[in-house]
């Protein structure tokens, strides 16, 4: 089975365009204004309406009020919201929709696998837990993080809700995906020319790198 692919921290019709040609399946918008791939509500809205039917549309949040979460489910109709800050379990289901919860590991409260293991069981409802590198900021930070940290998690967690971020381009790809076979991998910086500007080169070159593995 082919690992799935979510591109994160689209800003223009072009890029999800070109994102989606070369075979992502999953596409993230950033309502974070502390982003430097923010979208605002209005903008995830338009960007929402160009994503292909059976690609999914992600909005990726960090501790927006639950005035901002609604208004995002009912103006840009998310697939699924990412929810990458300190929400409680409660908050994030409060909503009754699909959700991933974003876990920055190796650093803050979640230093070893247990503590790993103890933060996902807070979130029994959750759809997906895409596990990043721990940051000083919130999102996807582009460092890499001790694979180890995942294995007490592995053995608690359904295979399909691992998705793993931190650090990918097509030069790492192969060996993460043949090493830890996650079910899915999420990725930002590793095929951008600039912070918010996807790279046509850089994505189908990871792409052909994911088909190859």
């Amino acid at each position: 089975m082919r690992t799935r692919v979510k591109i994160c921290g689209l800003r223009s019709k072009e890029d999800i365009h070109m994102v989606a040609d070369a075979g992502a399946d999953a596409i993230g918008l950033v309502a974070y204004a502390g982003s430097k791939r923010a979208v605002s509500i209005s903008q995830a809205a338009q960007l929402r309406r160009e994503i292909p039917a059976f690609i999914s549309a992600v909005v990726l949040v960090v501790n927006a009020s639950q005035q901002e979460i609604a208004q995002i489910i009912k103006e840009a109709n998310p697939s699924l919201l990412q929810f990458h800050g300190d929400e409680s379990a409660e908050f994030c289901e409060q909503f009754q929709f699909p959700y991933i919860r974003a876990l920055r590991v190796g650093g803050g409260a979640l230093l070893s696998g247990e503590d790993v293991a103890h933060e996902v069981q807070k979130y029994p409802n959750a759809s997906g837990f895409l596990f990043d590198a721990y940051s000083a900021g919130y999102g996807g930070s582009g460092l890499t993080f001790d694979l180890g940290l995942l294995d007490r998690v592995r053995e608690i967690l359904p295979h399909q809700k691992m998705i793993i971020a931190g650090g990918l381009n097509a030069g790492n790809v192969q060996e993460l995906i043949r090493n830890t076979k996650p079910y899915a991998i999420d990725l930002s910086s590793g095929v951008e020319s600039s912070p918010g500007v996807k790279s046509a080169e850089k994505t189908r070159a990871f792409m052909q790198q994911v088909a190859n593995a």
